[in-house]
């Protein structure tokens, strides 16, 4: 059963929520599945949008499907070198050149510090064509990676990534907000994808209908040991347990995940553009998943 919420009907509460969160022209998509009823609710559901760092969750879908397929292992080892770190989030582009870490350790930082060096690492070795291809074979078209981390990033600020060189630049410049933005802030030509596809990719890993039972089991305890507990999970009420990857680039405020609520977990993704880039932006991303959470209550 599908639910849409309108925006012109504020009596029920989310649609209030969304009325709030489109408030000052920003424009938020949300999808959300129940997994046992399947009652679904969504609102610009089949919209495009900027991922900004959501793109790091069909990286490690892939990562596992490569697994699974025999191109790769979880236990390969790779080396980081300085010259591959990638400004913005993580931990990597601190620590000293030579360290050497599995791919699955490259997943972990990746999906839970959101360590944009670690998810430029994997990228590289599975490539993003790969990545593509696997969401076209799940049936998720909307999914798209023309740029990757390094490219997005460089984009914001308009810096051309294929250069060597420039981190020091462009970790001053993404500090300042500095740049036009580039392609990264148009949807349909940055990372992107709908809030239905994102919503339904996560349904799928929920309900082991992709790879296999131990893949998508292993996603998902990557997922739950996210270390930001803003947006989906931080106005929920206190030990609900969640598994989810945020996005965040200047006007984005993104997150995509599983919720195990009182009547069973449920898929959702709640997807932005034009939000304030600061914590106003994600209280409104935290109000809107309370009222999905509640809706399914």
């Amino acid at each position: 059963m599908t639910e849409t919420i309108a925006l012109t009907d504020p009596t029920a509460a989310l649609g209030q929520a969304l009325l709030e969160g489109e408030a000052d022209g920003a424009v938020v998509g949300v999808a959300a599945t129940h997994l046992v009823t399947g009652r679904h609710i969504g609102h610009r559901e089949g919209e495009l949008f900027g991922l900004a760092s959501v793109i790091k969750l069909p990286v490690l879908v892939t990562l596992y499907e490569e697994v699974l397929e025999g191109r790769a292992d979880l236990r390969e080892r790779v080396t980081y070198r300085s010259d591959a770190k990638v400004p913005g989030s993580g931990v990597l582009q601190d620590l000293d050149d030579g360290l050497t870490l599995t791919l699955r350790d490259l997943a972990v930082l990746m999906i839970t510090v959101s360590d944009n060096t670690a998810a430029e690492m994997l990228t590289v070795r599975l490539t993003k064509p790969r990545v593509e291809a696997a969401m076209a074979r799940f049936g998720l078209t909307s999914i798209a990676m023309p740029l990757g981390v390094r490219a997005l990033l460089y984009e914001l600020v308009d810096l051309d990534h294929t250069l060597p060189g420039q981190y020091d630049e462009a970790r001053t410049l993404l500090r300042q907000s500095a740049g036009s933005g580039g392609r990264a802030v148009v949807p349909d030509q940055t990372d992107r994808g709908s809030p239905h596809e994102l919503c339904r990719l996560m349904e799928m890993i929920g309900k082991h209908e992709i790879l296999d039972v131990a893949s998508c089991d292993d996603i998902l305890d990557i997922l739950r040991r996210n270390k930001s507990d803003s947006r989906i999970p931080a106005l929920l009420p206190k030990g609900t347990v969640v598994a989810h990857k945020t996005g965040t680039i200047r006007g984005v405020r993104n997150d995509v995940g599983i919720v195990t609520g009182p009547s069973g977990p449920y898929a959702v993704a709640i997807l932005s553009r034009g939000l304030p880039s600061d914590i106003r932006g994600d209280v409104r991303i935290a109000e809107i998943s309370l009222k999905v959470f509640g809706a399914f209550a």
